[in-house]
């Protein structure tokens, strides 16, 4: 399957690594999750950060794509600067790929390197997306050399349950789990983090004295919420709350939100886990954050 060529482009998926700085003090989340021991580590002493620092892609973008770019022609065709982008928090796009707030704005607090938190991602999927569609991008990037002490490292979320690989891939022939995702998508994704974890507990034992590493489980907060939407406050986890695409995952890549005819979102969009078939809601996004800081998806919890 050919695939449009404009949505493929790394400057509109943002596939190359996007670097913010927000002044924050990391005392309070802006989401918690639902799990006994989420409430139990709330309990516990919370820890304070002078800044954060993200390195990730369009998962954690907080509009630095519109603020470092003047090519307007680019920007317009970028649908996150397009309604309804944005509506649910800022009420106008805010060049996040959501209709609200994204994880890392809930992470923050408003309020360098030994007193900062580093999260790097969730970045992982376009090269995953981007490299099964298309092509593949690699971004890397090593903090500790230079004094970094506090480093969440999130895996990625399971790319077979994504509306997006779904409606492309999902169809009668596929090989679906239980959830009704992509098994060898998944498995992919699974494979990845795996991998991804063996380094960051290498690293945890190799830097113990000095630095201070989180692995954030991006795939099993995400695949829980899949398999049990309902304990999360969603309906229909595989539908798009934005696009104009119809069917089982309102998904097409010629129709997706921000683009005309797509321009009218769900009539209530915390009610639903994906946004636009491959980005969070704001409401999902606040669960995942809670679960961040402080736990169980987050080894350590930031806040521990």
């Amino acid at each position: 399957m050919k695939l449009p060529s404009l949505y493929l482009r790394p400057s509109l998926l943002m596939a190359s690594l996007v670097i913010q700085l927000i002044t924050v003090v990391v005392a309070s989340g802006g989401g918690s999750g639902t799990t006994s021991s989420t409430a139990a580590a709330a309990a516990a002493p919370t820890k304070k950060y002078n800044a954060m620092f993200t390195f990730g892609d369009s998962m954690d973008e907080t509009g630095n794509i519109c603020v470092g770019s003047s090519n307007k022609t680019e920007l317009n065709v970028l649908t996150c600067t397009h309604p309804p982008y944005g509506e649910t928090y800022f009420g106008r796009p805010s060049c996040r790929w959501c209709d609200g707030r994204v994880v890392v704005d809930f992470v923050g607090c408003k309020g360098y390197v030994r007193k900062s938190l580093f999260m790097f991602g969730a970045y992982g999927g376009n090269d995953y997306n981007v490299q099964l569609l298309e092509r593949g991008l690699t971004p890397e990037q090593k903090l500790i050399a230079l004094g970094a002490v506090h480093v969440v490292v999130p895996g990625i979320f399971p790319t077979g349950c994504l509306p997006i690989f779904l409606s492309l891939f999902g169809d009668g022939d596929a090989d679906l789990d239980d959830a009704g995702c992509l098994k060898a998508y998944n498995l992919l994704t699974k494979y990845h983090n795996s991998m991804l974890r063996k380094q960051v507990e290498a690293l945890q034992r190799r830097h113990r004295n000095s630095t201070r590493l989180m692995y954030a489980d991006y795939y099993g907060l995400v695949y829980q919420m899949v398999q049990e939407p309902h304990k999360f406050g969603f309906s229909a986890p595989f539908e798009a709350c934005c696009g104009a695409g119809g069917g089982k995952y309102n998904f097409d890549l010629s129709a997706r939100c921000g683009m005309d005819g797509a321009t009218v979102a769900c009539r209530d969009s915390s009610a639903r886990l994906s946004w636009d078939g491959i980005h969070p809601t704001e409401a999902a996004n606040k669960v995942i954050a809670g679960a961040l800081l402080r736990g169980p998806y987050c080894t350590p919890p930031i806040l521990s």
